[in-house]
């Protein structure tokens, strides 16, 4: 966003909010369909091909961790992607690699190594390009409607969702493995329209006039800052150094630096356009960071396992999917609800609405990790479609409400890089502890706790975030 000043007058170009961003909406609402609607439902696609290829827990997981450390590269390597492709581009490229990834690799696998190659990473790798480069231009084109775009988005993948189980038990059953794999490909080609719509922010952006009012009051305040974090004397100071620092050494500016000097400088510069340096120092180690990430990996990897789980207690193909159904119906009418309520929401805070969130996910799972009524557990399953709803949806707005615009392509890929380290330390080790123990139940109880310890830790930070916000007054009243 900049301002230009035209016939006396200043104009600012801010987000559309609107506009052709309701084709990007569109457009997002087709990529993430097509590379997130089957998740669910990989347990019951690839139940057979799991046996046949002797796969257990372990392979699983690790299978997994795989695919998160593919995923998270590639929404690495967005921001620097960009320098030299545009926008669509990379999209058109990314739809490409996840198609090859689903139809050249998962309908012809026949060992181990091909499907970790097609689905672990050609795949993954389109999925994390998909995902990134959608939240990304989400997140531009609507800045004070971004809830209800995202709530909007993502409650039309989650109505798609709802029919997802039942569709892809009628396919095994009537095309089996193979066939419904086919036609899976058929919907994720679909993708390469969803990007076709995406286009630079720039091109919609809209101008705004700047009110002399706010233009001045801007001003003012600018100038309140800058004395308040250095006063005159201060900056008669550094003036003064630096001038002393320029006779002693006219010569330093222009100085040739040294070859090993400038390699490793070219270095920095690669790894600062992969990483920004300056999240890697705030960011990182924030709940929105760690948390976000460790509550993804937990929900993703429980997902994963629960069909496994079911069939191990005794379900038949009908019950899961009609649990995994009632599961979407949850998760669809939550979206709905942040669709009406966002206005509310915003001033609650998605911080605020995320740890709800978890806190119903602890209770959900462990509800029906202590039931052994399949009726118990159905309606606990059905439940857990509120905070899965809460996790996976809320994720790029909370990531948005942390870190500034420009840097939100590179915190999504540190989110990423964190969910596929616990997926290839965290995750192996749960599915080994599975293998040995032969329970379901050791596994969900450690991925519970996950979501207990994120809890603890949140709601430590939001506490000290509001006590702090207090203190300030009476900080500033004693002063006085």
């Amino acid at each position: 966003m900049g301002v230009i000043e035209k016939n006396g007058k200043k104009y600012e170009f801010v987000a559309p909010d609107g506009g052709w961003g309701y084709m990007i909406g569109v457009g997002v609402i087709i990529n993430l369909i097509t590379t997130s609607t089957f998740v669910a439902c990989y347990g019951m696609i690839f139940k057979d091909l799991f046996i046949e290829l002797n796969m257990d827990s372990t392979g699983i997981t690790f299978l997994n961790g795989v695919s998160a450390i593919s995923a998270a590269f590639a929404g690495m390597i967005v921001n620097p992607l960009l320098k030299l492709l545009s926008l669509r581009q990379l999209g058109l490229v990314a739809s490409i690699i996840f198609n090859l990834g689903i139809i050249f690799g998962n309908i012809f696998v026949n060992s181990k190594l091909s499907f970790f190659l097609c689905l672990g990473v050609l795949q993954s790798v389109g999925n994390g390009l998909i995902y990134n480069i959608s939240c990304t231009i989400l997140n531009h084109y609507f800045v004070k409607r971004r809830l209800l775009a995202v709530s909007f988005t993502q409650t039309v993948i989650g109505a798609v969702a709802l029919v997802s189980p039942q569709f892809v038990k009628w396919n095994l059953e009537t095309y089996g493995f193979r066939g419904t794999l086919l036609i899976i490909s058929a919907v994720s080609l679909q993708n390469i329209i969803g990007m076709a719509l995406m286009q630079p922010v720039e091109w919609h952006m809209k101008k705004v006039e700047v009110p002399e009012e706010i233009e001045t009051e801007t001003k003012s305040l600018l100038a309140m800052e800058e004395k308040g974090f250095k006063g005159e004397e201060d900056l008669k100071k550094v003036n003064k150094s630096e001038t002393e620092n320029a006779i002693k050494n006219p010569t330093e500016k222009f100085s040739v630096e040294n070859p090993k000097d400038e390699e490793n400088q070219c270095k920095k510069n690669f790894m600062s356009n992969i990483i920004d340096v300056s999240l890697l120092k705030t960011f990182l180690i924030s709940n929105a960071a760690v948390g976000v990430a460790l509550s993804l990996f937990s929900e993703y990897l429980f997902t994963f396992l629960l069909p496994q789980a079911l069939y191990a207690l005794g379900w038949n193909e009908g019950n899961i999917a009609w649990a995994l159904t009632l599961n979407a119906m949850t998760d669809l009418g939550t979206r709905a609800f942040f669709i009406f309520m966002s206005g509310w929401l915003l001033n609650v805070g998605s911080h605020e609405i995320y740890v709800v969130g978890l806190v119903l996910a602890l209770i959900t799972k462990l509800g029906m990790l202590w039931s052994d009524d399949m009726l118990v557990m159905t309606v606990f399953i059905t439940m857990m479609g509120i905070p899965r709803c809460t996790i996976m949806m809320l994720l790029p707005v909370v990531v948005a409400d942390s870190v500034d615009p420009d840097k939100f392509s590179s915190a999504i890929g540190i989110v990423l890089l964190l969910f596929a380290f616990f997926n290839l330390t965290v995750g192996p080790a749960i599915g080994a502890i599975r293998d040995l123990t032969n329970s379901y139940s050791t596994a969900f109880y450690i991925l519970s706790s996950c979501f207990g310890i994120v809890i603890m830790f949140w709601t430590i930070e939001l506490i000290y975030k509001k006590n702090k916000h207090k203190r300030i007054p009476k900080e500033d009243s004693i002063k006085a």
